[in-house]
């Protein structure tokens, strides 16, 4: 493993750095694909700078983990939203494709070399450093697998401290959320973000109201709930939802599957899909390779999903999951009856032990 500091002063963006510019938001790249994950946090002793960890030999790289410290006044509710920034930035490089959230980041990229990766760190860095509560930063790249698996534990544990941190319900807030980050693929596509249904990719409600409030990214855009006209259903987010989706989609109902689901972008963590014969629900994520009981893969129904309301099909995050309001409208865990291994893995702490079973055995 070897640590290498580089002043960001002494990396030219504009001239030396790569080709920069909006349009490559929307890029799709093929050629080195690396795990990754992201974290924003708080801190008082460092150094500002530009920090990468690489392994002997840059050939080797199979992840790239996004660690930024950043001193500042901002509440914790405030710097966790700043982690979409760091996509926001990264997909305006040519060649280089940021996709997902957290700890389930995906870096595409046509080339692997140190200049690469200088210059990404040298983008997050002025990003950072340009908003004006900020007074330091440390843009930290981890592309040594020893230290990306130990910071990828701490970034896990912190997001999880953060999700019981920010807990709200949907009876306490007067607004919902809309993310149109998808449009650069899916024109007139929109996630409704709600505080006890996060987005799909995992963006929760109060990262969704910070990064409004702090106007870090573009694309969250409140919506009033307005009056309540079934379960999960209000007349305030419909409308939203409508005016987004040029008319496409007229009527959201948030903890359904059956009845006007809400749709999914790209980066869905999970796909919830009912099984008519069995007339329950399965639950599958995105590693999973094998054929659902549907007799489909995970690819094959965010094929038929993706930018679509597909009643029977709804996407997911991990952090739904937890949700008092999970499937509310379909009975919630008691019609779930088929899980993938890794959803398995996640739900063990949380769910109840008889229905745990019933699981395992499926």
């Amino acid at each position: 493993m070897i640590n290498r500091y580089i002043d960001p002063e002494k990396i030219d963006i504009k001239e030396d750095c790569a080709e920069i510019d909006e349009i490559y938001a929307g890029e799709r790249i093929e050629g080195f694909s690396l795990r990754g994950f992201e974290l924003v946090e708080k801190a008082d002793s460092f150094e500002d700078g530009i920090e990468l960890v690489i392994p002997s030999f840059l050939s080797d790289v199979e992840v790239a983990g996004f660690h930024i410290k950043v001193a500042c006044e901002l509440s914790e509710e405030a710097v966790s939203a700043l982690e979409s920034l760091i996509g926001e930035v990264l997909n305006r490089i040519k060649g280089v494709e940021y996709k997902f959230r957290k700890e389930k980041v995906v870096l595409n990229l046509t080339n692997i070399d140190q200049k690469t990766f200088e210059c990404m760190a040298k983008l997050l860095y002025d990003a950072f450093k340009k908003i004006p509560v900020v007074e330091k930063v440390r843009v930290k790249i981890i592309l040594d697998k020893e230290e990306f698996d130990k910071i990828l534990k701490y970034a896990a544990r912190k997001h999880e401290e953060r999700e019981r941190l920010f807990q709200r319900k949907e009876g306490e807030v007067d607004k919902f959320y809309i993310c149109t980050s998808c449009q650069y693929y899916l024109p007139g596509h929109g996630c409704v973000i709600s505080p006890e249904r996060p987005s799909p990719c995992g963006t929760t409600w109060i990262e969704a109201k910070a990064a409004e409030e702090l106007e870090v990214v573009k694309y969250y855009s409140p919506a009033k709930k307005g009056e309540k006209i079934a379960e999960s259903e209000y007349l305030g987010v419909n409308s939203a939802i409508e005016a987004v989706t040029e008319g496409k989609i007229s009527k959201i109902s948030l903890h359904s599957v059956l009845k006007n689901p809400p749709s999914i972008g790209l980066y869905s963590e999970l796909i919830i899909f009912y099984d008519p014969d069995k007339d329950g629900f399965g639950i599958v994520d995105r590693n999973f390779k094998g054929k659902t009981p549907l007799g489909l893969t995970f690819e094959e129904m965010e094929k038929i999903m993706v930018g679509q309301q597909v009643e029977g099909f709804v996407g997911a995050s991990y952090a739904y999951l937890k949700s008092e309001k999970f499937l509310k409208d379909e009975g919630g865990w008691n019609r779930v009856y088929w899980v993938s291994p890794n959803v398995y893995e996640y739900i063990k702490s949380f769910v109840d032990k008889r229905l745990l079973e019933k699981l395992k055995g499926n």
